[in-house]
């Protein structure tokens, strides 16, 4: 069965494909960062950051995900709470 392209509205492009998402209960902060593509996959590096502000984030996972996989993971933590954010200063 033929399933539409999400709306440009719905999921605006970054510069850059970067993008952050804030959880202000759990007190995180999470990075969203294309990285160089191979040949045969697109991937992008999440970072997982602790942050109080004003204190500078502090760092505590890194792993590359699938670009696809990255996607449907930014999209259930939007849907769980996690919100678009500007980086945080560090």
């Amino acid at each position: 069965m033929f399933k539409e392209a999400p709306r440009y509205e719905e999921n605006p492009a970054k510069d850059g494909g970067e993008g952050w998402l804030v959880n202000d209960q759990q007190q995180k902060v999470v990075q969203f960062k294309p990285e160089t593509a191979s040949v045969h996959a697109e991937w992008v590096a999440v970072r997982t950051y602790s942050w109080t502000p004003p204190k500078p984030p502090v760092p505590l996972t890194r792993q590359r995900m699938l670009r696809h996989n990255a996607i449907e993971a930014w999209n259930t933590m939007k849907k769980a709470g996690w919100r678009p954010c500007r980086p945080p200063v560090r």
